[in-house]
């Protein structure tokens, strides 16, 4: 192949330019909208915002001022919000009167522990895009981005995810709006098998430690708006149900949560090959969604009410976090087995992987001997990585038929359980172990 890449790859690379840097235009016979992440700021703001900014136009500058209280809005997001979502929402509300200052930031590959301090992924990087917005409403923002297509064959460089506790110590937020949720979706291997209890336990074991933090500690805010993913083209509604009605178990009068799939209509215009990322008038459309859920509260006075109730504020995390009899967390189980590999998921291709830059795959082995721990079944599935920093794992080295000694944890609450994985075996009701020295290749514990 003399060392070139193959075309569809080519053309994937393409894409992720125009997705993350807005430098180009996505065709669309139907769509004269320029590309949501591009340098003009204004270039997403053509639709018609809530009546109480129906006096604004232009870039803001001539916007009427707010006489009363104006909020701090903190926005987090994940890939989606790198694709247009995270510029167009800071956009809109960088202009609105009711806001006096917005700050927006935007990591590929984040679940809701990446943005905290303690847990698994306290040290979590992104190296797939990073992107902030930060500073007052009515002045030039700061911005800071490191995506996709900003240089011609330059991948994004690693950046440290910024935490939640040190971010509402610096902008006391009255608002605090949470894009995440997409890469909980990988929990579910096959996208579409859902086992109930197992799955329950890993969602909740993302949302808890965030929800009993913003419980606890973050004074300032008046309202959290959790925006769940749109429609994913990779898992079924079953699955997407499932995990919005986990994330609305914590409604609260403090909390409300958004079902993206009633914003913007599936499938969408420009899609990226992995069948989730898109971007144009579609990503438009989502942020004015949620843009609308927000000023309307602006405009009923949500400034102005009388502060929360901490004690009433996300029951089911307060509940949680209030025992003091709860069992200390569940130390994952330890095995050492002999095993022989039977069976093997197939890698997944690039342009169904990025802008992601990690993967898995699934191995069933026969147990012939458990050496150390305890394991009843006759087989198991190992998670190995596929690719690392995109690099592709030497997994030719595997052979069906021949036996290994395994050291493996229990993948449940490893840092790999919510990557893009493979897992077409047939045996996803089989719990799953991950190899002891794999563990300590995730990408932010090897720093």
């Amino acid at each position: 192949m003399n060392g070139r890449p193959p075309f569809p790859a080519l053309l994937l690379v393409l894409f992720l330019g125009l997705v993350f840097s807005g430098h180009g235009r996505a065709h669309e016979e139907d769509d004269e909208a320029d590309c949501p992440c591009a340098s003009n700021p204004d270039a997403s703001t053509q639709t018609s915002p809530h009546q109480l900014f129906k006096n604004i136009s232009g870039g803001g500058r001539g916007a009427p001022q707010s006489t009363g209280p104006r909020a701090r809005v903190l926005i987090l997001g994940d890939s989606l919000g790198l694709c247009g979502f995270g510029k167009t929402l800071d956009s809109k509300l960088r202009k609105a009167p009711g806001v006096g200052g917005v700050y927006t930031y935007l990591a590929c590959g984040t679940v809701p522990l990446s943005w905290l301090k303690t847990g698994a992924l306290a040290k979590a990087h992104t190296g797939c895009g990073f992107w902030t917005i930060e500073g007052k409403s009515g002045e030039h923002p700061a911005e800071f981005q490191d995506t996709f297509g900003m240089q011609r064959g330059k991948r994004p460089d690693s950046h440290a995810v910024p935490k939640l506790e040190t971010l509402l110590e610096e902008h006391h937020p009255d608002i605090l709006v949470i894009q995440n949720g997409t890469n909980l979706l990988s929990l579910f291997g096959d996208g579409k098998t859902i086992l109930p209890h197992r799955h329950d336990s890993q969602i909740r074991s993302y949302l808890n430690p965030m929800m009993q933090l913003l419980a606890q500690k973050a004074p300032s805010l008046k309202k959290v708006y959790w925006v769940g993913p749109p429609v994913s083209g990779r898992v079924t509604a079953d699955v997407q149900d499932f995990l919005l009605h986990r994330l609305a178990s914590y409604e609260c009068a403090f909390l409300n949560v958004i079902d993206s799939r009633g914003l913007i209509r599936h499938p969408y215009r420009n899609t990226m090959p992995d069948k989730e990322h898109f971007i144009g008038r579609d990503m438009d459309a989502w942020a004015e969604g949620v843009f609308q859920h927000i000023s309307k509260d602006l405009s009923e006075g949500l400034l102005s009410a009388a502060p929360l109730s901490r004690s009433a504020l996300l029951p089911a995390a307060a509940k949680t976090a209030g025992k003091s009899d709860a069992p200390p967390p569940k130390q994952r189980a330890r095995l050492v087995v002999s095993a022989k590999l039977i069976a093997k998921s197939e890698p997944l291709p690039l342009e169904k992987l990025q802008p992601y830059q990690e993967s898995m795959v699934s191995f069933v082995y026969h147990v012939d001997e458990v050496l150390a721990g305890e394991y009843l079944d006759a087989e198991i599935v190992v998670m190995h990585p596929a690719h690392i920093r995109l690099k592709a794992e030497p997994l030719g080295s595997y052979k069906l038929g021949s036996s290994y000694k395994l050291e493996l944890l229990d993948f449940d609450g490893s840092p790999w359980e919510a990557i893009k994985r493979s897992e077409d075996t047939g045996r996803i009701e089989l719990r799953p172990f991950i190899r002891k020295e794999d563990e300590a290749r995730f990408p932010s514990l090897a720093r």
